[in-house]
């Protein structure tokens, strides 16, 4: 093969930038206003969670309000606006790791994880495995979440890439781990606590058989990706991501010399402490996007100080780690577009009418299946756990009193739906990771289809095995 012919072929292979498939399917949404019906469900305060819930008997169809082209344009803006308390989380964590990563601080500690590999290379495994585990039990808590982890991915492949693996494999050992626990959701509030509220179940209850979930889904995610990482460790030529230059990320032999000074491990300490103080607050007083914010903020701060920088000097590190994080935050803007343009053509609700239209007259094992996909291509729309709850659990619920199913299994649906498929749809946060360490999309989707696939086969195993046993409020 020639050259230009390499050179085409690979073209082909590569898909858009991201930002021009995020603008197709603002496109496609403005269009599908023009011909969906526009409908509406009435929305009431649940005193329970505190939250507008759908009246699933409300539904009617309204005149039809499409989004036009300068419409769909302003929907971008506002799109950004909606997103902003997210936009500017992304902006102080990759600040914060920016200065943290100019300390010294985060070459010292992978040099020192690295080197001890070096003397005893099953380390290396048993790193992966600990951290892998550790990061799903976290991410089932709902204390841990993309919003959290995402900016930690640079580091993770760096760490990969020093431990002889991918860039794929530092984000299969780090963000897809929390995805898997946050989907697990063994006591997430903001999915699990929501959805059972709505279903009037006992908060939290039902743990055993999530706990079970938990267990297998991370023993699978576990052994997908050390089969993977063994394969580009063994045969570098096989990585996904061969050819992409990662030099950004690769820790030279002066920075694998760095030295873990006090001052560098006292910053590492107060990181630590800086997300503990963040579980601490998300689990006991409620804290949600701007108290971690701030956390980040307060860290950057006294880590400077503790490295003796000027006030100027932390202030300028900080303004150059912005440009770091801008391409993530302004993905979740332009994503949130979407549900601007759909929300503001009123097919959401149509969309939503209609798939539940078909649910209702399914058996009730087909019907399990159903209302897991219609989850899954929810959370497409909906990518927010806790508000996607709000919308599809007062339908989900008198569907699953309707065809005689188990209220809790109705959550478990959700919960499967609204967390695995993060993974996978464009909407949400693993575009914006891709974007940060230099992952094609294309080359993403070859590694997550297939895991993926296997994902949802295990999901249909769980709910058809909580069909079977009456999964129930115990």
């Amino acid at each position: 093969m020639s050259v230009n012919s390499e050179s085409v072929a690979k073209k082909i292979k590569e898909l858009p930038h991201i930002f021009v498939i995020l603008f197709c399917v603002i496109v496609l949404s403005a269009i599908a206003t023009y011909i969906i019906p526009a409908g509406q469900y009435t929305r009431v305060m649940d005193e329970g969670i505190k939250r507008m819930v759908i009246d699933p008997t409300s539904f009617r169809y309204i005149p039809n309000t499409p989004v036009g082209p300068f419409a769909m344009f302003v929907a971008i803006e506002l799109g950004l606006i909606e997103a902003a308390n997210i936009t500017f989380l992304i902006f102080a964590a990759f600040s914060c790791l920016y200065l943290m990563e100019k300390t010294g601080a985060v070459d010292a500690s992978i040099a020192l994880m690295v080197n001890k590999t070096k003397k005893n290379p099953k380390f290396s495994i048993g790193l992966i495995v600990v951290l892998m585990i550790i990061l799903a039990v976290w991410g089932s808590t709902g204390t841990l979440s993309y919003e959290e982890i995402i900016a930690f991915a640079p580091i993770f492949v760096a760490l990969s890439i020093a431990l002889g693996y991918d860039a794929i494999t530092g984000v299969a050992i780090s963000v897809v781990p929390v995805g898997i626990g946050f989907a697990s959701a063994t006591v997430n509030p903001f999915t699990i606590g929501v959805a059972q509220t709505i279903a009037e179940l006992p908060v939290f209850s039902g743990l055993g058989y999530r706990c079970a979930v938990l267990v297998v889904m991370t023993t699978f995610t576990i052994v997908y990706v050390m089969r993977y990482a063994s394969m580009v460790k063994k045969d570098p030529s096989k990585s996904l991501v061969s050819g992409i230059d990662y030099s950004d990320f690769t820790i030279d032999d002066a920075r694998m010399s760095t030295p873990f000074t006090f001052q560098r491990k006292l910053s590492m300490l107060t990181l630590f402490v800086g997300v503990c103080v963040m579980g601490y607050g998300l689990i006991f007083l409620k804290w949600y996007i701007n108290q971690v914010a701030a956390i980040f903020m307060i860290v950057s701060v006294i880590v400077g100080i503790i490295n003796r920088w000027s006030a100027n000097r932390i202030a300028n590190t900080l303004c150059e780690g912005l440009s770091k994080g801008v391409l993530a935050a302004l993905i979740v803007g332009v994503a949130r577009g979407i549900l601007v343009v759909i929300t503001q053509g009123n097919i959401l609700d149509t969309i939503i009418h209609s798939c539940v239209g078909v649910l209702q007259h399914l058996s009730l094992h087909v019907s399990a299946i159903g209302m897991l996909v219609f989850q899954n291509l929810l959370n497409f729309l909906i990518p927010s756990g806790s508000g996607q709850a709000a919308v599809s659990m007062p339908i989900m619920t008198p569907i699953a009193d309707l065809i005689h199913m188990n209220r809790q299994i109705a959550v478990l649906i959700f919960q499967f739906g609204d967390g695995f498929s993060n993974l996978l749809w464009p909407t949400s946060f693993m575009v914006i990771v891709c974007a940060m360490v230099r992952i094609p999309l294309s080359r993403y989707y070859r590694w997550i289809i297939p895991f993926y696939a296997i994902c949802f086969l295990l999901q249909a195993a769980f709910i058809l095995g909580a069909v079977a046993i009456n999964y129930g409020p115990f």
